[in-house]
């Protein structure tokens, strides 16, 4: 059970607070050059979808570490937790799916 107390807490610290920071920069400080392949002149609104890419990364990261930490304080249970970390994965996949269906500047 400690082994998983630690690896619970190594996923909250190295992988849901860097999300969070990100999401942070991405979203609100307009970092937006950290994203991958990142292209101002393909959106119609880069500032907007900036903040949503920006927004769904810090829920991920926000998701992550509230799951390690309900877990280690034992509200939750490691399948659940783990079903919360693996949906929580997908959220920034379906806002990247909604920019590029709303937000392209068409060609």
């Amino acid at each position: 059970m400690e082994d998983s107390l630690l690896v619970a807490a190594i996923i909250g610290l190295f992988c849901g607070i860097p999300l969070m920071v990100l999401g942070y920069l991405v979203g609100i400080k307009q970092k937006r050059n950290l994203l991958s392949s990142w292209d101002d002149m393909s959106y119609s609104d880069p500032k907007l979808v900036g903040f949503i890419m920006g927004t769904s990364v810090f829920i991920t990261g926000l998701l992550i570490l509230l799951a390690s930490v309900a877990f280690i304080l034992n509200i939750l249970s490691m399948l659940q937790a783990l079903l919360v970390i693996s949906s929580s994965v997908v959220i920034p996949l379906f806002a990247a799916l909604y920019v590029n269906v709303k937000h392209t500047r068409p060609s």
